[in-house]
């Protein structure tokens, strides 16, 4: 009876630690998507140090999928910011990734999540994710598959209904007949659902705005008169991958929302890239959950603020024409970019 008793005892105290665990994990997640660093990566940290198996998946995708590295972040020592994301326990001295932890200790989701950014085909990988409801990790497979696998293969993964909406687009353009532009043609009639038979590669002012689509602020004609620039902003006024932006400027903008939306899609790179802004962990973070926390916000505001020209010498946001876009949004930037001035 005594042994009964010393193991019911036993097992409430671990009940009680993993329910204190869970506790402590939820918080950190919660200022975490509040935009608070400084408070949640080193609680994260401690707890994966702890074992906690969610924590350390979340953390290593942090380490990797954070678009908008906040100045804390940034103005850390090497040393202390590998503490704050990796296994430090060890004899190496970067340490070791957590997901590469819980992979070696049987962790299948670890294991998919680090197969998913291997460069290499891998279909099997991307259903396995889908299926475990991590779809916006099935981004990068899909690239991969898009670029590199068959015409078949792209067909398999259009018809299985297993791809991310805004991963159409790139899939149409690389499978399609090519044509001029095609990359931003293929989202321009994404965005707005019409066909070749309205949106044609024939016309200039088109053509204009799919590059624009394609590659972001400083190329084609996102301007005022151009016909697809009003539809462009509807877009990313009620579509859900775009919410951070839109989001951002209704509560920053007011008086220029669809030119803040315009000038911030700009600046991170085009259709493709503002896609890209995904949850590190859906299991914790569904998606939609995501693009509504002030996190997805200030990540999508300092990847504009931290955007840089293509020779990598100049923030984008100093070339001529971007306070023209948009000057609200100008300014949100510029405001944002001066706090990583103080780091030292």
């Amino acid at each position: 009876m005594i042994r009964g008793i010393c193991a019911a005892i036993v097992m409430l105290w671990l009940w009680v630690g993993a329910a204190f665990a869970q506790a402590a994990f939820d918080e950190a997640v919660a200022l975490w998507l509040s935009g608070d660093d400084s408070q949640s990566l080193p609680r994260l940290a401690q707890l994966a140090r702890e074992g906690h198996s969610d924590a350390r998946i979340l953390l290593a995708r942090i380490e990797t999928m954070d678009r908008g590295p906040s100045p804390y972040r940034m103005g850390l020592e090497p040393d202390a910011r590998r503490t704050l994301f990796r296994d430090m326990s060890g004899k190496t001295r970067f340490g070791r990734s957590w997901l590469a932890v819980e992979a070696s200790e049987g962790n299948r989701l670890a294991e998919m999540f680090l197969r998913s950014r291997k460069p290499f085909l891998q279909l099997q990988t991307h259903f396995a994710l889908w299926q475990a409801g991590e779809r916006q990790a099935t981004d990068y497979p899909t690239r991969i598959a898009a670029l590199y696998g068959s015409r078949a293969m792209r067909e398999k993964l259009v018809a299985s209904e297993t791809i991310l909406p805004e991963m159409r687009p790139y899939l149409a353009f690389l499978a399609d007949t090519p044509e001029p532009q095609a990359d931003g043609m293929a989202a321009l009639r994404h965005m707005l659902s019409l066909g070749p038979e309205v949106i044609s590669a024939d016309d200039p002012e088109t053509l204009g705005m799919a590059q624009f689509l394609a590659l972001g602020f400083g190329f084609g004609d996102m301007s005022a008169g151009n016909r697809w620039r009003k539809p462009i902003e509807d877009w990313v006024l009620r579509d859900l991958s775009a919410r951070p932006i839109s989001d951002l400027c209704r509560a920053e903008c007011p008086n220029q929302v669809g030119a803040c939306g315009v000038a911030l899609v700009a600046l991170t790179g085009g259709f493709y890239e503002v896609s890209r802004l995904d949850s590190p962990y859906e299991k914790v973070i569904p998606q939609e959950q995501f693009l509504n926390s002030a996190r997805a916000r200030i990540m999508t505001l300092r990847r504009a603020a931290l955007a840089r020209d293509e020779p990598n010498q100049k923030y984008l946001s100093d070339r001529p024409g971007m306070s023209r876009l948009s000057s609200c949004a100008a300014v949100l930037v510029l405001r944002e970019r001066a706090a990583y001035k103080r780091i030292r």
